[in-house]
């Protein structure tokens, strides 16, 4: 409910008054719950950094396409698709203006999420199924790929005419991580 509270309003017009109100608590408790507007943004933060990478979990099994695939959620529908990259929007746009909001979402976000991945693509390379130099970069490049599917146009609005375009995209960079972009000559 709080995020799309911060979604409708937006950081800076967002009151604890009114995240309180709609939650039917009193501003005391969501005080004693969260001492800040920041720590409710960063505890929401930290739980939608679940809906953006699937991890830690064991993909052993499962081919290293499809694990990606898997680790980025990639195969959501398409309201689950939209509320993601609108909560992203809202982090990018307020970070502009908010500076902590970006130490925030980089300190509880991107980086948690760097490491996770990084901390996989270890795991893969001790398995024998990558093989890159450094797993903290590797897990940086992939990154900096995927996340070009949640780049802004000039408008502040996300770049994709729909889900299954962006799917594809980072279907692609998938690919491009895994397999190179020379022919197999």
């Amino acid at each position: 409910m709080a995020m799309q509270m911060f979604q409708e309003a937006g950081y800076a017009r967002l009151t604890t008054d009114a995240v309180a109100a709609r939650c039917r608590i009193s501003k005391r408790t969501l005080y004693q719950l969260f001492p800040s507007k920041a720590a409710l943004l960063t505890a929401i933060i930290d739980q939608h950094r679940a809906l953006m990478v699937r991890l830690p979990a064991n993909y052993d099994d499962v081919p290293l396409d499809r694990a990606l695939d898997l680790i980025f959620g990639n195969d959501i529908d398409d309201e689950a698709d939209r509320e993601r990259f609108a909560f992203l929007q809202l982090i990018f746009v307020e970070a502009v203006q908010h500076p902590e909001l970006d130490q925030i979402s980089v300190t509880h976000g991107r980086g948690v999420v760097l490491q996770l991945l990084g901390d996989w693509i270890a795991h893969e390379c001790r398995r024998g199924r990558l093989d890159v130099p450094d797993p903290t970069d590797a897990a940086r490049m992939l990154m900096d790929m995927v996340t070009g599917s949640v780049t802004r146009g000039l408008d502040g609005r996300l770049d994709w005419d729909g889900s299954d375009r962006r799917r594809a995209y980072v279907r692609e960079c998938i690919r491009v991580f895994l397999n190179g972009t020379t022919s197999a000559r």
